[in-house]
């Protein structure tokens, strides 16, 4: 009798299913359904054992709440409309797909409630505010544009959000234009400070009322210009759909845009990018040793309970926060282009004389092509303990296939053995996934910019830091551009004409900074006159402690300033102890490395060191007397007058 009424799951939130469900017949069809989903759900070894009893719990919900008869008829929409706030929902999806009721991988929570479908140009029209008269050009425009062009969903949605602008600008100032053939100039024209204004309110992340011109706005204006450039020249095909559509002219030309402060606007992104990649240069250490640091820790602690799963759940994220920040360091992919490597992209190659190298294929991303960039140490360490990992959390051999889910296309990709997932979840880890996980560590590891804010890493600024790195070791620009897949060297240049100048800069406050407080506010005033003829008079020589060095300031040492085999180098009478002591302690270092074994190059090397010393304590000994003062008072210059220090004191700083 209770199977004849269907429950509602808020109902079901107060009774005792469990209990009941394990009353039944064993020929019952729902304990039949029981026992089979209690036999899935074991095998899940990545679940808790409370995961597992609300796994089994959720399922015998859907069957009882639906009508359902047999664990294969519960769909994906039974999954995605069950409540955030019950947990069992991923053991049950896991469950199912080891049972055969879905033909696909484990899905996250998140993953499986957001896979929304890829609305037609049609359909994003109709869900924008474009007013009736400009829909039809609008959708004909994205249908044509995804044909000739490009179908990135991105794209278009970002085409209707600009355009949508636009129209409603024209509805609302100029209501009798009632087409996009009347489009003129002047209103085009006259679009062009409502955008900026308009801009300033929806910019995310900044204050609405700050008065900046804003780099949305001109975006915005180019996908305008771009739309009636392009039905204007299709207009002219003939039988094109946009001969009736398109204005005689085209209404917003590039020269609209110049000079109306969107050069401004530049210089201060272009400076806000330079400040990010100087705060990067100075904390990203600092942020990768203390990934590193826990990562470790958590080993140590797994190694010492290897039964904990509370060990094993916090080396699994420490491990994923490292491998994520340094994949993206050492590698400078895009957060897409990371999310798409899969085993398959790891190359091998053989070179001529028999030695291996690796490559890693990056798959198309921005501009739509394939590049592929050389495994070095550190990217192979992390590409290797990556696949490790993946391996141990299934327990298998080898990388296995799995589905993906591009969000931003809205389309699957193809199944594959992909190396970012199993983050505590038979599934790939997802792009805001690794966003949360960056910001995360950027937090937890106290990195700060230089105003002192909390520096939170994004992860396309693991390929700012990529680019800059590469140019501060002097690689060629057009190595660094293939190395990240610029479409042009001009986006290389920025870093290479802004960042080398700010980072003297930076670099210079920096030692100033720590001069001054060394030495404090007095080092950095003018020397009086008796400083300076003191300080011209030490110019003459240099007293090394043991000797005094004769060559005058300012030559060139061809000797790498190797003083004693240098016949500028005069040996002290007081230092002779100092020598003795010195030729023992080498004479005694020779003798162990002969007995060690050290290589010929070595030995001679230390052969010569016990020459030079003992030349050094031979000229020392026949010396009558110490003879540094009677050398200094030689080499000393006659004092200047007043008239000749005044006359040199403004030209010497210290």
């Amino acid at each position: 009798m209770a199977r004849l009424v269907v429950p509602s799951w808020e109902w079901m939130n107060d009774v005792h299913l469990m209990r009941w469900v394990v009353r039944l017949d064993e020929g019952d069809p729902l304990f039949r359904q029981y026992d089979r989903l209690v036999k899935a759900v074991e095998k899940v070894s990545w679940a808790k054992d409370s995961g597992r009893h609300q796994a089994v719990r959720c399922g015998l919900r859907v069957l009882l709440t639906r009508g359902y008869r047999d664990l294969a008829e519960i769909t994906d929409a039974d999954l995605k409309r069950m409540p955030s706030a019950d947990r069992g929902a991923d053991v049950l999806d896991a469950a199912l797909c080891s049972l055969g009721v879905f033909d696909r991988t484990p899905q996250r929570g998140s993953s499986r409630k957001n896979r929304g479908t890829r609305k037609s140009a049609r359909e994003l029209v109709a869900i924008s505010s474009i007013p009736e008269w400009s829909r039809e050009v609008t959708v004909l425009y994205l249908e044509t544009y995804a044909t000739r062009v490009s179908d990135v969903y991105v794209t278009h949605r970002h085409k209707v959000i600009a355009l949508a602008h636009f129209w409603n600008f024209l509805a609302e100032r100029y209501p009798e234009v009632g087409s996009s053939a009347k489009v003129l100039p002047a209103q085009a024209r006259a679009y062009i400070p409502f955008a900026m204004e308009r801009a300033r309110g929806v910019q995310r992340g900044r204050k609405p009322d700050d008065g900046g011109v804003r780099i949305t706005a001109h975006t915005w204006l180019v996908e305008v210009r771009s739309f009636f450039s392009d039905i204007c020249t299709w207009a002219t095909e003939p039988d094109s759909p946009f001969s009736n559509l398109a204005p005689r002219t085209v209404p917003l030309t590039r020269h609209d845009l110049v000079n109306i402060g969107f050069e401004k606007a530049r210089k201060q992104r272009t400076a806000r990018t330079t400040a990010t990649i100087l705060d990067l240069e100075r904390e990203m250490p600092n942020l990768r040793s203390h990934a590193s640091r826990l990562w470790r820790q958590s080993q140590s602690a797994l190694r010492n309970a290897p039964s904990d799963r509370s060990a094993k759940a916090a080396e699994s994220v420490a491990f994923w926060d490292w491998a994520l920040l340094e994949l993206l360091v050492q590698s400078g992919l895009r957060i897409e282009e990371a999310s798409e490597l899969t085993a398959l992209d790891i190359l091998k190659r053989r070179m001529p004389d028999g030695s291996l190298y690796y490559m890693l294929h990056v798959k198309p991303s921005k501009y739509d092509r394939a590049r592929v960039i050389p495994i070095g140490d550190g990217l192979g360490r992390v590409l290797a303990e990556t696949i490790q990992h993946v391996k141990r959390f299934y327990g298998s051999t080898e990388v296995p296939f799995c589905d993906h889910w591009d969000h931003n296309e809205r389309r699957p990709r193809p199944a594959g053995p992909y190396l970012l997932q199993g983050a505590k979840h038979p599934s790939p880890i997802g792009i805001q996934t690794i966003r949360g996980r960056l910001r995360a560590i950027s937090i937890a590891s106290g990195v700060k910019r230089s105003d002192g804010t909390p520096l939170i890493v994004l992860p396309h600024d693991c390929r700012r830091l990529f680019a800059s790195e590469h140019l501060n070791n002097h690689t060629p620009v057009h190595v660094i551009q293939a190395l990240l897949g610029h479409a042009t060297i001009d986006t290389v240049m920025v870093y290479a004409k802004l960042y080398p100048r700010n980072l003297v800069e930076e670099y210079r406050k920096a030692v100033r900074g720590l001069y001054n407080s060394f030495h404090g506010p007095d080092s950095l005033r003018n020397p009086t006159s008796e400083e300076w003829a003191a300080f011209e008079q030490s110019c003459s020589m240099r007293d090394m402690a043991t000797h005094l060095c004769v060559l005058p300031v300012g030559e060139h040492c061809p000797r790498g300033l190797v003083c004693f085999g240098c016949n500028h180098a005069q040996p002290m009478k007081s230092a002779t102890p100092t020598f003795r002591r010195m030729l023992a302690s080498h004479e005694q270092a020779l003798a162990a490395a002969k007995t060690a074994g050290e290589p010929a190059g070595q030995l001679a090397a230390r052969e010569l060191e016990v020459a030079r010393i003992r030349g050094a304590l031979q000229r020392a000994e026949e010396l009558s007397g110490d003879v540094a003062a009677a050398i200094e008072s030689a080499g000393s210059l006659p004092p200047l007058s007043d008239d000749a220090i005044s006359a040199r004191e403004p030209q010497h700083t210290r």
